[in-house]
């Protein structure tokens, strides 16, 4: 939490978090009074969670919880503004279906500004986002994931801001 304050995050966004469904811990803490979560009790690593800095006056309207932890979705007014959060830590295997069929629930659920933040499991550029240059993914499906997220009007973030940077996890 003292790194999230220190760097002034106002919505925090965490994937993989571990947290059972029916045994998630309470994380109100003074700089983020505001969690979400979901979790799983089954025994894969799974969970997301979504935090609220108390800089933030948010109230919310609406959530999804996956009963998985694999999403959330959070509808709520910052201002008078409505704000669409979904947190979302995608299946190791089939990732490409099971996200646009989360995608095509979140078009149903979104209302105003949109905030879309995990992992999704896929590198979108492969080229670039591969130590390898390869994915294990076919490109088809890809294309078909591209094109649901900009249906969305959605953008990888990082890709935008470093077009041509090669940089990867593994």
């Amino acid at each position: 939490m003292y790194l999230l304050k220190k760097c002034n995050t106002d919505i925090c966004l965490l994937q993989e978090t571990h947290f059972r469904q029916k045994n998630i811990p309470a994380m109100h803490r003074s700089h983020f009074p505001m969690w979400f979560n979901a979790g799983s009790d089954s025994g894969a690593s799974k969970g997301v969670s979504v935090g609220i800095s108390r800089h933030i006056s948010f109230t919310m309207v609406d959530k999804v919880i996956d009963p998985e932890g694999r999403f959330l979705f959070i509808k709520g007014k910052i201002c008078n503004t409505m704000l669409t959060t979904e947190n979302i830590y995608a299946l190791n295997r089939a990732q490409i279906p099971w996200s646009i069929e989360v995608l095509r629930k979140l078009s149903q659920f979104r209302d105003g500004s949109l905030i879309l933040g995990g992992d999704f499991n896929v590198t979108l550029n492969p080229l670039l986002d591969t130590s390898n240059g390869k994915s294990t993914i076919c490109y088809r499906a890809l294309a078909k994931l591209k094109q649901v997220l900009s249906s969305l009007h959605l953008v990888d973030l990082w890709r935008t801001l470093h077009p041509a940077d090669r940089d990867f996890t593994h």
